[in-house]
């Protein structure tokens, strides 16, 4: 169990960073508790091979094995370096939040919400590796960009799957009796701009923060996803979903924890080829 873990964090570290480096030995001390501020994502595996430490952004993701079972502790390595003075806002980190669409209009499809969404199944995993920082006022205002990936996860709430059809996406209803998913997922690389300003607090010992702009992505995968008993099936076509997006995000929070949103200022679907779509999503970030 800890080795399949261990292979699936690390593949989606390696994948995205942009820079790595391997811990040193004296560098696997682990606390909970540490503010240190750390740059680059780093895989090692402990000596007695029971302990495996994952750098995503300034965390460490640590997978125990142990006769209890596998264990994973997520918080921030005493390996990072101190605050230096210059400019360091919020965008790496691994976040999660529920997506839902505004303004659904299904005028193409005589009212027929097809992709109503179950809320609470409707998930965002973003895995942010890369972070710029640009400088403006000291350290308390300045400009993020970097990388990051984002898979949207579009529960549908009826039964129903998307169809690429000759000249638009089609509805196609699921008559299974033993329905049990229809899901939509898709997967953008993202390049953000942020203006960020921080305050103090605490004699400085963290410090509150807020940022705003946009994040541009391209699509690099999409697919629907239908199960019912023990299969499931998977489409690949594309659905006329657009290959590229904007959003208007913001965030607000305390040293290494923040909450966010984001609203697409374009349509998920290409004009006239399928329902009339604008995704949002809010949830929270652990930097």
């Amino acid at each position: 169990m800890k080795k399949v873990i261990f292979t699936l964090i690390a593949a989606a570290v390696f994948s995205l960073s942009l820079k790595a480096q391997v811990l040193s030995a004296d560098e696997l001390a682990f606390t909970k508790t540490s503010e240190s501020i750390l740059t680059s994502d780093t895989v090692q595996t402990s000596s007695d091979q029971d302990t495996a430490i994952v750098r995503i952004g300034k965390k460490d993701v640590k997978v125990i094995d142990h006769d209890g079972g596998t264990e994973i502790v997520w918080g921030s390595g005493k390996h990072g370096k101190k605050r230096s003075g210059k400019f360091t806002g919020h965008w790496e980190g691994l976040g999660i939040g529920f997506n839902g669409f505004d303004k659904a209009d299904y005028s193409l499809y005589d009212g027929n919400d097809f992709m109503s969404l179950n809320q609470g199944k409707s998930l965002e995993i973003d895995l942010n590796s890369f972070q710029m920082n640009i400088g403006l006022v000291k350290s308390y205002v300045g400009l993020v960009s970097g990388l990051g990936l984002s898979m949207n996860n579009y529960r549908f709430e009826n039964p129903y799957t998307l169809q690429k059809g000759q000249n638009m996406t089609e509805a196609h209803l699921l008559e299974y009796d033993n329905l049990s998913k229809s899901k939509l997922l898709t997967t953008y690389l993202n390049v953000p701009l942020l203006l960020e300003f921080q305050i103090p607090v605490n004699n400085n010992d963290g410090r509150l923060f807020v940022n705003a702009g946009v994040i541009g992505g391209v699509k690099i995968g999409s697919h629907t996803k239908v199960k019912y008993g023990d299969t499931k099936d998977k489409d690949r076509s594309g659905f006329n979903i657009n290959s590229f997006k904007c959003e208007a995000a913001a965030m607000v929070g305390y040293k290494d924890f923040c909450l966010f949103a984001k609203y697409s200022l374009t349509p998920m679907f290409q004009a006239g080829k399928g329902p009339d779509l604008t995704p949002f999503t809010v949830g929270i970030l652990l930097n």
